[in-house]
């Protein structure tokens, strides 16, 4: 039988790297589970351009509620990311930074992006200065642009060079187990592994992201859903333009923001997309069209010089989120199971915040029994009202548009209102088309579904 160790971790993302490592720190015992080298492929965090996001996240209808809590946890981890560098350094031998300066492009006719990122940053004490699109160095933004934000403490890190760092953290460390298969299945205090190897845990970390729900028995019954929004980055060569900080766009409708990152090799990182994906294959490869969308917002939006830039190579990662978009920590209905997932778009800021909860609760059970984030949290599936409250109707109108295009105000407001009703009624509808899209929507009711619906309609209309 195999030796019985205090804690396995499930996931070798930033979460579950980082939750190894704080338990590490405070004297456990600690079993990582998961290939150390390889292409893994569909991880979040190796395909991440790394922003620690503490305010550009942020979107006009946001409720204030939800902005507050996020914006208080993000902030927890912003303060609590020096000293974790730090420590993490001295582990593993390997020193590592995050240059700090964010700026936020508001493309045209967005300026309103802007106003709730910069009330939550002046709101925590940091600054957020407005300038013209023109100010920002390096770039040369659309004379369309509405406008910049400047954020000085907002960071970003070398994600390639942060994995490596927590790698070599928990690999160095003596009461550290490292086994590089990839787990296959978790019960109550084990972790089968590939290779026949069994792992026997008092707990189990599970941070393996849209992976959890295939380890678990009935695929996760028990635990609240796990959904997938896919993301493709690339890589650029560009050597007309020189940028010292990153710059994004805000959020864009059912996606993250236009962003460059500078990387140390002299490279940019270029993302921007996100689909909800209800079958997540993690080896599938970007495809064309979701490059030509980078390609397309990224010199539309930031700068004109990004289509002359030549593409060194792109990534795919999966974003686990949740349908109420908030982490999972804590335990399970198993109690010897806990989940450190569910991050979406803000995995490598939130990790050692969500590795300082996972190890409270483990040295002190019980300590997530009130938390909002807490895995057994209740989990209401939003009705399709309450998604188009979040502005969902508007939000399709921009994708539908894409970078440049617009209606008048009068025909936007026309359009959202019928988009509104029709998705109420095809919902409602007993009819073929109708029970295909409410079969979609019971798997995945959250506002990013609504274009999954459309593209749906279009498949439905194609087979009449």
């Amino acid at each position: 039988m195999p030796e019985l160790t205090d804690v396995a971790v499930v996931g070798n993302g930033v979460v579950g790297l980082a939750v190894a490592v704080e338990l590490l720190h405070r004297g456990v015992h600690v079993t990582v589970v998961g290939p150390r080298t390889g292409p893994h492929r569909g991880q979040g965090t190796r395909a991440a351009g790394a922003m620690l996001s503490t305010f550009s996240e942020l979107e006009p209808h946001h409720d204030a509620q939800r902005a507050g809590l996020e914006t208080a946890e993000r902030l927890a981890a912003h303060d609590a990311y020096p000293a974790w560098l730090e420590r993490i350094g001295a582990m593993s031998g390997q020193k590592i930074q995050a240059p700090a300066g964010t700026w936020v492009l508001a493309p045209a006719r967005r300026r309103f992006s802007l106003e709730p990122i910069a009330e939550a940053a002046r709101a925590a004490g940091h600054q957020a200065e407005e300038h013209e699109a023109s100010s920002i160095p390096g770039l040369r933004a659309p004379a369309s642009s509405a406008g910049a934000l400047w954020l000085p403490t907002e960071a970003r890190i070398d994600s390639a060079a942060l994995m490596e760092t927590l790698s070599l953290a928990i690999e160095q460390h003596p009461r550290a187990t490292w086994i590089p298969q990839p787990a296959t299945a978790v019960g109550a205090g084990t972790v089968s592994c590939a290779g026949n190897e069994t792992v026997r845990a008092r707990d189990v970390v599970l941070a393996a992201g849209c992976g959890i729900p295939a380890l678990l028995p009935d695929r996760g019954r028990h635990v609240p859903p796990i959904l997938a929004g896919r993301g493709v980055s690339a890589r650029l060569n560009a050597p007309a333009m020189e940028l010292e900080h990153v710059v994004r766009t805000p959020n864009a409708a059912f996606a993250c923001g236009t962003h460059l990152v500078p990387r140390t090799d002299g490279t940019l990182y270029l993302g921007g997309t996100n689909r909800l994906t209800l079958d997540a294959d993690p080896g599938q490869p970007p495809g064309l069209d979701e490059v030509a969308v980078l390609a397309t917002d990224s010199a539309a939006l930031m700068d004109p010089r990004l289509g002359a830039a030549t593409l060194q190579d792109t990534r795919t990662g999966l974003r686990p989120y949740t349908l109420d978009h908030l982490p999972l920590v804590g335990r399970t209905g198993e109690p010897s199971i806990l989940l450190a997932t569910a991050t979406y778009r803000c995995g490598v800021l939130l990790a050692p915040r969500l590795a300082e909860l996972v190890a409270d609760e483990i040295t002190s059970p019980g300590s997530l029994d009130t938390h909002p984030y807490r895995a057994q949290r209740p989990m209401p599936a939003p009705g399709i009202d309450d998604v188009l409250a979040q502005g969902a109707a508007q939000g399709l109108l921009e994708h539908l548009l894409q970078s440049g295009g617009h209606l008048p105000l009068s025909q936007q407001a026309e359009f959202a209102a019928f988009t509104s009703l029709a998705l109420r009624a095809l919902l409602g509808e007993d009819s073929k088309a109708g029970a295909a899209m409410r079969r979609l929507w019971d798997r995945a009711p959250v506002i990013e579904a609504v274009p999954s619906l459309f593209v749906l309609a279009r498949r439905l209309e194609a087979l009449r």
